[in-house]
Formats: structure tokens, C-alpha cells, sequence
């Protein structure tokens, strides 16, 4: 007895794997993704997307694998590079308003000269 989503052709022929695969990954995209960080979506969908990719263009497992594994990477870089974009947008805001608290400070030291 095989299992269907192992099965690359059911028994009328036709190729359900990627069906499959694509069902699999949304049913665990909805089922993990109210519990995890940002970090863990971006990387999980990343893997998500590049394992379908993998299974579709690819010819074997192996090829859904290594397309989980870039995808993976893929989301994770992107995670991080989107932190370190806002990281750097609120040190700027930051530094206009402590600017902005030291002229106001300067201007009412020179009020009560």
C-alpha cells in the first residue's frame, strides 16, 4: 500500500504531487503561523515556497529538499535585512528627536540668562 502523497501518479495517471505539496504547505503556514515570530514565518515560508518550487521544477525529493533549504535561507536573510532597515529607520527618528530635545533645552538655558 502506497501512501498518496508519495505517490507521484495516482491511478488515473495524472501527477498529484504538486497538489499535494502545495496543500501541505499552506495547511502548515495557517496552522503554525499564529505562534511563531516574524523571524520564524519569513523562514518558514521561505522553505514553504522553495520546497513546492523544488517539488515542481525538480524531478526528486531531493530537489523539494534543496529548494526547502534555499527557500529557508532565503526568508531568513530577508527577515533580517528587514530588521536591520527598521532598526535603522528608529535610531534616526531618535536621533531628530534627542536633536530637537537639546535645542529646546539650549533655547530655555538662554530664556533664563
Amino acid at each position: 500500500m502506497q501512501i498518496p502523497w508519495t505517490s507521484p501518479r495516482s491511478t488515473d495517471g495524472t501527477n498529484r504531487r504538486p497538489l499535494t505539496l502545495a496543500f501541505l504547505a499552506c495547511f502548515t503556514l495557517f496552522a503554525t503561523g499564529c505562534t511563531m515570530s516574524e523571524t520564524g514565518k519569513r523562514t518558514g515560508t521561505g522553505a514553504a515556497i522553495g520546497a513546492l518550487g523544488g517539488a515542481v521544477l525538480g524531478t526528486s525529493r531531493e530537489s523539494a529538499a534543496i529548494g526547502a533549504a534555499i527557500g529557508a535561507a532565503g526568508g531568513y536573510i530577508y527577515d533580517q535585512h528587514d530588521k536591520r532597515e527598521s532598526a535603522q529607520a528608529e535610531n534616526e527618528r531618535l536621533r531628530r528627536e534627542n536633536e530637537q530635545l537639546r535645542l529646546e533645552a539650549e533655547a530655555s538655558g538662554q530664556e533664563g540668562q
